[in-house]
């Protein structure tokens, strides 16, 4: 069994399935972007979005200062630059 994914132990977790909110950004092209985490690699987060086009965005982890992750348990808010790390590194050095 999984333990469920919390503010405290995000950052030990796989992103991919979780929906993302782009809070606020250097880019404004991808503040206000929702969608749901569909692929990460180290420096970027792709995310498809909720609109009608359902479109998948790219989005640099350092542009994006604050992003919104809705878990099992509410909200979380990270940093991008957080994020940059390859994820199975990340996830293996946090666990």
């Amino acid at each position: 069994m999984t333990a469920a994914i919390t503010a405290d132990n995000i950052l030990a977790h796989e992103l991919v399935g979780l929906e993302a909110t782009v809070v606020e950004s250097s880019d404004p092209t991808i503040k206000g972007l929702k969608g749901t985490v569909v692929f990460e690699t180290k420096n970027t987060i792709s995310i498809r979005t909720t609109k009608e086009n359902a479109a998948v965005k790219t989005v640099p982890k350092i542009a994006a200062k604050t992003i919104e992750f809705h878990t099992q348990t509410g909200a979380c808010f990270i940093s991008g630059a957080t994020l940059i790390a390859r994820p199975e590194d990340r996830i293996s050095r946090l666990s």
